[in-house]
């Protein structure tokens, strides 16, 4: 509040392509961002004086073949000063899976991935509730999969999961953040039943 930031500006320009013969749907977007406010590595509030572009493309894909199904999202993007918003340059979400039914059970079972490439990931700060940018340790380039059961029988819906069921194949060095890693390999489990008639 004892700040004199100047007010923040945005101009945002997209569009989207959906293909439902193909199950395919594109989206792209670009925002010009004027006096945007931040908080430095110290926390504290500042702002940039100029403008910063971002630019997003996403690419929707979901395979269907039979039972098999296969979705698919896949975002690029970019920002002209990643030090002001930093951004990862390629993020994908991947959920492999068989949908079919025995009798009146509905059975779907698969995995699924989350991935996006190394950046200068923003830090936590718990005390303030906020976000604050760094620029001393990339996170990232780590697939965190999961392998799931979701059945349902009539108005009961129950899952089975394993959450993170890659945890040190690949690396033990699995953060989101600085200072942040993510869960541990741990097995869920939930129950949903609608008692409405």
């Amino acid at each position: 509040w004892k700040n004199d930031f100047g007010k923040e500006r945005r101009v945002s320009f997209g569009g989207s392509i959906d293909i439902p013969r193909t199950g395919t749907h594109f989206t792209a977007g670009v925002e010009n961002v004027q006096n945007h406010v931040y908080f430095n590595s110290d926390f504290l509030p500042v702002q940039h004086g100029g403008s910063v572009q971002v630019l997003s493309l996403q690419l929707n894909q979901n395979l269907h073949f039979g039972p098999f199904n296969w979705d698919n999202a896949v975002t690029y993007q970019t920002t002209s000063d990643a030090a002001v918003i930093p951004l990862p340059a390629l993020a994908i979400y991947s959920n492999m899976y068989f949908k079919f039914r025995i009798a009146t059970l509905k059975v779907q079972l698969g995995v699924d991935c989350d991935y996006y490439t190394k950046y200068y990931a923003p830090k936590y700060q718990p005390a303030t509730a906020s976000f604050a940018n760094q620029t001393k340790e990339k996170f990232g380039n780590f697939p965190f999969m999961n392998v799931y059961a979701n059945l349902k029988l009539s108005k009961v819906r129950f899952y089975v999961m394993m959450s993170h069921v890659n945890q040190g194949l690949f690396t033990k060095n699995y953060f989101s953040m600085a200072d942040y890693p993510l869960n541990p390999r741990r097995f869920q489990l939930g129950l949903s039943i609608d008692f409405a008639n």
